[in-house]
């Protein structure tokens, strides 16, 4: 395994079925919770590895879906839509925060005080991502029903 797209591989979750955005979410979550425990960079690395492989099927998923979350705006002048804005636009920046946070976890050899505030830094963002995601699918579901 020598590109980082087989990490997932490693993992029987990901590697017999994706699971959705929502579970990846909570995973993700649950992962960084588990990394706020670890005391050294030895303990941090195999977490970390799992938290990538999550993240990365996070993020290939939530750009397949992204389509679907698409804000388009109308103009007087044109028949077509226009490419608005992303709803989850926040989702995915996050996402990549997480992502890049998790890198610096996993390769890293950093100052042992540091790994709290690193390790609490991702978990804020992992689960302010979980949140938003659950968020903008319960005002999904609003807007499917007032409709």
């Amino acid at each position: 395994m020598t590109n980082e797209n087989n990490i997932s591989q490693l993992y029987s979750e990901l590697e017999l079925s994706t699971p959705d955005l929502s579970t990846l979410a909570e995973r993700c979550k649950l992962l960084t919770e588990i990394l706020l425990d670890c005391t050294s960079h030895p303990q941090v690395q195999p977490v970390s590895r799992c938290l990538a492989a999550y993240l990365d099927v996070f993020q290939t998923e939530l750009d397949k879906s992204m389509a679907d979350f698409r804000i388009v705006e109308f103009s007087h002048e044109q028949s077509l839509p226009q490419p608005g804005a992303w709803l989850l636009e926040d989702t995915e920046t996050q996402c990549n925060y997480c992502r890049a946070l998790n890198h610096v976890l996993l390769i890293s050899h950093f100052d042992r005080n540091m790994l709290p505030h690193l390790t609490g830094l991702l978990h804020d963002i992992a689960h302010a991502m979980a949140d938003g995601l659950a968020a903008s699918a319960q005002e999904k579901s609003i807007n499917i029903i007032h409709c």
